[in-house]
């Protein structure tokens, strides 16, 4: 069928990512078609503007070093198609990925005999997970939510804990744009009986309780005043008595970790603090305020509401640096947005294109202090030859750009 895994993983990223739908009978009818059990399996599910990744690995290491065995589920990808699939926090090997694919092919072609339609990318990608983790015989699955909630491919499946991050502006051609429109959409992740453990801000808390009492879901909301911050690098606090130190870096991280601890702490209350502990500190995450090199760092930061947040953590883990930053982004984001927010935290900004059909130029919408370099690997040993030992270079903007970055040799 497949020659090979590049044949294979083309297949399936050429499948239209988003079909228009009200509903998610056309998922529920696939599931039902794969008859497969998932329901001995505990299963999280986590939604939010940003932060779900980070939050998916604080979960999975956790869970790991606690001795369960952990199918994670997330996307986009950084470097590698694998990294959305992961057992034990380990990438899904070729072989496995090829032959997965291989029989997603094959039920989208029964599929679509049966049901006259084909299914979408995050469809399939979202039943390669439930067979790859059944087969793997998981103990819990973490799965992240693709794209706002009520009407994404996870939601077919009812989950033992549900989690949202933050909420901000992001994907508002699909979402909506008001906050309460986005909330409403990540909120549909409920099912009737469900926990939800929120850090999303005060603002919306009103909004949160009217929706939750309505439908009779017990929640949590958990803010910085629940816990007592130590130190921005690392990332230490105390909560409830106990030290916590997390293996990442970033304001934002604070949130992230509390909502993990608590997540753990309430569908796990037999883990031991000292595990949770170890899980936290060995936690990574490939492309949150990540040093690639010395002085150099990337950070995924791909809309406004992320880049607000990685403007805090700026401030805090590089208080003592200047900061220079080489930014580039898929044309569809708040360009002018985004830079405005740079702005203000860094010295001087660099902007430069990388691969993708999607890629538009951006130098329309670029002002006088913005310094242009086309080549970004000429844009990053440009700045690396001027650093200076009291400054650092942070690459941003698109997870597609960064990812593009982080396979460079420099």
């Amino acid at each position: 069928m497949f020659n090979q895994l590049s044949d294979a993983i083309h297949w399936i990223e050429t499948r239209i990512k988003f079909r228009p739908k009200s509903d998610l009978i056309r998922m529920e009818r696939a599931y039902q078609m794969l008859g497969i059990d998932l329901s001995k399996i505990k299963k999280i599910h986590i939604a939010g503007t940003n932060g779900k990744g980070s939050v998916a690995s604080y979960l999975s290491h956790i869970l790991i070093e606690a001795g369960y065995k952990v199918g994670t589920y997330t996307s986009p990808y950084l470097v590698r198609f694998n990294e959305r699939l992961r057992i034990q926090f380990e990438e899904i090997s070729d072989h496995d990925l090829l032959e997965l694919i291989e029989i997603i092919y094959q039920f989208n072609e029964t599929f679509e005999k049966t049901f006259a339609e084909p299914l979408a990318f995050f469809e399939l990608l979202t039943l390669m997970s439930f067979l790859y983790f059944k087969k793997m015989n998981v103990d819990v699955m973490v799965m992240e939510v693709g794209l706002g909630g009520l009407l994404d491919a996870t939601n077919v499946l009812n989950y033992d804990l549900s989690l949202i991050t933050s909420i901000g502006f992001d994907h508002m051609k699909q979402l909506g744009n008001t906050l309460e429109s986005i909330a409403f959409n990540k909120l549909g992740i409920l099912k009737p009986g469900n926990h939800l453990i929120t850090t999303v801000d005060p603002e919306l808390h009103d909004y949160f309780r009217s929706y939750l009492h309505e439908r009779g879901n017990s929640y949590e909301f958990l803010t910085l005043s629940d816990i007592q911050i130590l130190s921005d690098l690392p990332v230490s606090f105390m909560y409830q008595d106990d030290l916590y130190t997390s293996g990442l870096i970033g304001k934002y991280q604070f949130l992230n970790a509390l909502i993990s601890i608590r997540a753990i702490k309430y569908l796990f209350p037999n883990i031991q603090v000292q595990t949770i502990q170890k899980g936290l500190k060995k936690t990574s995450w490939a492309g949150r305020l990540e040093e690639i090199s010395p002085q150099v760092y990337i950070d995924g930061a791909h809309n406004t509401h992320a880049l607000e947040a990685l403007k805090e953590s700026a401030k805090t883990t590089f208080k003592d640096y200047k900061i220079i930053v080489l930014f580039s982004a898929l044309g569809d984001k708040d360009i002018a947005g985004m830079l405005k927010i740079i702005e203000a935290f860094s010295q001087k900004i660099y902007v430069t294109t990388f691969p993708d059909s999607r890629f538009v130029d951006l130098r329309p919408m670029l002002s006088s202090n913005h310094h242009y370099i086309e080549d970004p690997l000429l844009a990053i040993q440009t700045i690396k030859n001027q650093l200076e030992p009291n400054e650092i270079l942070l690459i941003t903007g698109s997870l597609h750009f960064v990812g593009f970055i982080k396979k460079l040799k420099f």
